[in-house]
């Protein structure tokens, strides 16, 4: 599933998730943007969930997508700031990262 962002038809701010009211003009008409690309800001690794059970570590990415908005990606290996990523939306719902 493509990742969508969400870009105010009246100013023109790209944002996600969605919002009900633009922050910078306060228009509520919203049109979606298909965002396949991004580069990795930050990155973090989550060695202990609660409740998981042997499920091993987590790499986690907050991504700044070709449209502007950062949002934060699961990876499947450890990724640097910078590395180039595709985009995508799981079966779960999550947004994955995977290194071009």
């Amino acid at each position: 599933m493509t990742l969508k962002v969400f870009q105010c038809t009246q100013c023109g701010m790209t944002l996600f998730p969605a919002r009900y009211f633009c922050p910078a003009c306060g228009g509520g008409q919203w049109s979606e943007c298909a965002v396949e690309h991004g580069s990795v800001a930050e990155s973090t690794v989550v060695r202990h969930r609660v409740g998981a059970q042997g499920g091993g570590d987590v790499h986690l990415a907050s991504v700044t997508t070709s449209a502007g908005p950062i949002v934060i990606a699961r990876l499947a290996a450890s990724m640097q700031p910078g590395d180039s990523v595709s985009l995508d939306v799981d079966d779960t719902g999550r947004i994955v990262g995977r290194a071009v």
